[in-house]
């Protein structure tokens, strides 16, 4: 079980093929039993409406929805969730969040031995994809604009032969993690939910500071808007919102870009790994 949005999220849309390669065969294995796998998944609703069903877990997280669930479901088999705070909201043990799956796909064979490019990437999140021409922004600086809506392939490998990340999609960041490339965590849009980074890259020892984009001015806007200059004022406002945009860019790039503790990711990689093992001799 997985969400999936009609625009296309790479992050999400992983879940399509990664299981293929982590775990062969499980779609062989009991269909009673449902996979919960990379995403933010466990919250009030899905422990309802799978409450008397077989679950495993495989790295999902804990969010959205009213609250985590009061229990978990009699038939659910957490064997790993996505960090520690989602461990810990779930009353469970803090090493039972050990990682996001997808950092395993830095071990494909298809990501091996990546071409290197001089220019970084930037990755914003795909509720933020239409609030500007991300593209044309990012050719002003040399940079190159993936969007979170392209094929997973294809941005695990921009990012993957980036010198440097910049970020507002949180799976971006993680597989600059994966890949051991700098990155910059940033947020543009409302829907930014900064308490799931924290989860996340609470596994590599990292607590990210965001650098924020200042989009809004539409109350501005609204306050000075003159119905005879309506259509001097379009531009005029669209050019502010451009000048803001490169403005933070050109900060935001100029900052220091995080990178977590690799011999604690490789670790749980490990451990992670071992887990997986376990499974297939449990369920296949």
């Amino acid at each position: 079980m997985y969400f999936s949005c009609k625009e296309g999220n790479f992050g999400d849309d992983l879940n399509a093929w990664i299981w293929d390669r982590l775990i062969p065969g499980w779609r062989e294995w009991d269909d009673d039993v449902t996979l919960f796998g990379v995403g933010t998944l466990i919250n009030d609703q899905s422990a309802a409406r799978y409450e008397r069903k077989r679950v495993l877990v495989l790295g999902t997280g804990v969010g959205y929805g009213a609250a985590p669930p009061k229990r978990i479901p009699a038939g659910w088999d957490i064997r790993a969730l996505r960090g520690p705070n989602s461990a810990r909201r779930l009353g469970l043990d803090e090493g039972t969040g050990l990682i996001d799956p997808a950092v395993l796909c830095a071990g494909f064979a298809e990501f091996d031995n990546p071409a290197r490019s001089d220019r970084p990437v930037f990755v914003p999140h795909n509720g933020s994809v239409g609030q500007h021409d991300w593209g044309h922004t990012s050719r002003k600086f040399n940079d190159d604009y993936v969007s979170p809506s392209m094929e997973a392939i294809h941005v695990i490998r921009s990012v993957a032969e980036a010198p440097l990340v910049i970020a507002e999609s949180m799976h971006a960041a993680i597989f600059a993690e994966a890949f051991r490339i700098p990155w910059i965590p940033i947020s543009i849009g409302r829907q930014f939910n900064a308490a799931k980074w924290g989860d996340v890259f609470e596994s590599t020892c990292l607590a990210p500071r965001f650098h924020a984009f200042s989009l809004g001015i539409d109350r501005l806007e609204k306050e000075l808007f003159m119905p005879r200059l309506r259509r001097y004022q379009r531009g005029f406002w669209h050019l502010v919102r451009r000048l803001r945009v490169e403005n933070d860019l050109a900060r935001i790039i100029e900052a220091q870009p995080l990178l977590g503790n690799g011999a604690e990711l490789e670790r749980r990689k490990l451990a992670y790994r071992r887990i997986l093992e376990d499974v297939r001799r449990c369920y296949a």
